[in-house]
């Protein structure tokens, strides 16, 4: 079962009420590791928790493009808001099966850093239900430790295949 979020575009990035912000150099170009988040690349070799993506939405992907993504707590539906190989990628979750917010959002920006490097950085916007407020300090724990393992584990991978796999 779903709980239905309210869908955020890009203006939440500037008014979201909590954000964790993570940010890492890789050791790949930045059309490299947008494509690794992208097409969702080996995503259980380096994002914790990760289960299953399922693409909800026809090939080519873009903006307004949907999937969902099965963690081993929750299940999340995307729609992607921003689609910009190698610069920008951007998606609202539009619901999730722990009632844990009423909007989120995942921002991750790419720049390059000399000829083979990019700086990351990935932004998670939130707002927090009502009754998720009195847990926030411990989801916050527990949410920064999930992304900052799964950020250190797609700088390993995207260093190792720093090409494309297609």
């Amino acid at each position: 079962m779903f709980f239905a979020t309210t869908p955020t575009e890009l203006e939440f990035t500037t008014s979201s009420p909590q954000r964790l912000v993570f940010d890492a150099l890789v050791e790949a170009k930045p059309d490299r590791v947008f494509e690794i988040f992208a097409k969702g690349e080996a995503q259980e070799t380096w994002f914790q928790d990760f289960k299953a993506c399922r693409w909800t939405s026809p090939e080519p992907h873009a903006v307004g493009t949907t999937r969902e993504i099965q963690l081993k707590l929750l299940t999340v539906k995307e729609r992607f808001v921003a689609w910009d190989p190698g610069v920008r990628l951007t998606f609202s979750i539009d619901a999730i099966t722990l009632p844990l917010v009423k909007r989120m959002m995942e921002d991750m920006t790419f720049e390059a850093v000399g000829e083979k490097g990019t700086r990351l950085v990935w932004t998670v916007h939130y707002e927090p239900t009502l009754v998720m407020r009195p847990f926030l300090p411990v989801a916050k724990m527990v949410f920064t430790k999930m992304f900052r393992t799964s950020l250190a584990g797609l700088v390993k991978y995207a260093g190792k295949h720093p090409t494309s796999a297609a």
